[in-house]
């Protein structure tokens, strides 16, 4: 006799299967990196035992010093991805919209994405010193190019019949950039995001580790200097380092899938979850 259908043991089932294998990954990693250590193949002045690492990040976590580091970092991320991000809304907004503006500007817009943020590090920090400005600016300035060229696109890949639709009805200047230009360019600029809140992450990291300002950065760079005694403090800092990372495109991923409930690639992607369970 068939019992009765349990979706929640199927839920339980799939969030399983999802999770089970990263964390079996990543046992399987620290174990063969404690081997390594233990066994004297990697030189424990070097490279700290896995279990001195794990120590040294408990440690670290109940010091208010590793929080404010993960505060400085975190306040540069936020204010130069805002600062880049409204930039590039608002260029690129008004290069799409003309077919003149758009090609005159192609080739600087190229010349200056290829150009790497961490180039221009020096000159910034004669400027503006090992600060928070400094790093805010070098943030800024790395993560503004890709977005502007994602918000380009996303506005000239604008529907033809969504776009003369809007013509015929009147709907001109704020409201048509709110409700027909900003929803058809809207993947694009969200895809732009979550891989700019990375780029920006560790720019910020970049920016502390080289130019001495505050932050995660700057702490793995004293660890370093602090000798052999200090690595497992150093190797504890850039777990954490990648643990933001981590929680970041895990934070832009959500807010993608809650905000582009309604756009195609979105419902693709429901509809695969579940057919794979």
């Amino acid at each position: 006799m068939i019992g009765p259908y349990n979706s929640e043991v199927d839920d339980v089932s799939f969030a399983l299967k999802r999770v089970l294998p990263p964390v079996l990954v990543i046992v399987f990693i620290l174990a063969i990196w404690q081997v390594l250590t233990v066994t004297k193949v990697f030189s424990e002045t070097q490279f700290p035992t896995m279990t001195s690492t794990m120590a040294a990040l408990g440690n670290a976590l109940v010091s208010p010093i590793l929080w404010q580091a993960v505060g400085a970092t975190l306040e540069g991320w936020i204010v130069g991805l805002i600062i880049a991000s409204v930039l590039a809304l608002i260029v690129g907004s008004l290069l799409a919209s003309s077919t003149l503006a758009f090609r005159a500007s192609a080739a600087t817009i190229e010349v200056f994405k290829s150009i790497p943020a961490v180039a221009i590090l020096p000159i910034v920090i004669l400027v503006l010193g090992s600060t928070m400005n400094m790093k805010i600016f070098l943030i800024s300035f790395g993560v503004f190019w890709p977005l502007l060229i994602q918000v380009i696109y996303g506005v000239r890949s604008m529907d033809p019949t969504v776009r003369d639709t809007a013509k015929i009805l009147g709907v001109r200047g704020v409201r048509r950039f709110l409700v027909v230009t900003m929803p058809s360019a809207a993947p694009y600029i969200a895809t732009g995001l979550r891989i700019a809140s990375i780029g920006a992450l560790i720019l910020a990291v970049v920016a502390e580790l080289v130019g001495g300002a505050a932050g995660i950065g700057r702490n793995i760079l004293i660890a370093e200097n602090g000798g052999s005694a200090q690595y497992a403090l150093m190797y504890a800092y850039i777990i954490v380092a990648g643990f933001l990372g981590i929680i970041l495109t895990g934070l832009f991923t959500l807010i993608e899938t809650r905000v582009m409930h309604w756009h195609e690639s979105q419902r693709n992607a429901r509809s695969n979850e579940e057919s794979a369970k």
